[in-house]
């Protein structure tokens, strides 16, 4: 769970401007080839670039659903991470996500 501190350090970071929802998230991906989970207090992504590999992005809640009112989807996420390889599935792509959320 974030705390007040991290949130504010979230916010000093992306300075107000880089955020997204799971909502805008969704509605940029492909049912049949690409993919989004909610972890722990994350958000994988998995997606198909143009040359048919696979990117792995992680995103975190600057909002929380349960305290601040609004729904999961409606909820500010911050890029954390993005994958610099490239991955042959969106299997293999989410995998790389959890394990970096395990660690």
């Amino acid at each position: 769970m974030t705390t007040e501190r991290d949130k504010n350090t979230i916010l000093e970071e992306t300075k107000m401007t880089n955020f997204t929802t799971i909502e805008n998230l969704d509605m940029g991906l492909r049912p049949a080839y690409d993919a989004l989970i909610r972890y722990k207090h994350h958000v994988c992504v998995a997606r198909q670039n143009y040359k048919c590999e696979y990117e792995a992005e992680i995103y975190e809640f600057v909002d929380e659903p349960e305290t601040d009112g609004f729904s999961e989807i409606e909820c500010r996420l911050a890029l954390i991470e993005k994958a610099d390889t490239k991955f042959s599935d969106s299997g293999s792509a989410i995998k790389w996500c959890f394990d970096k959320l395990d660690k």
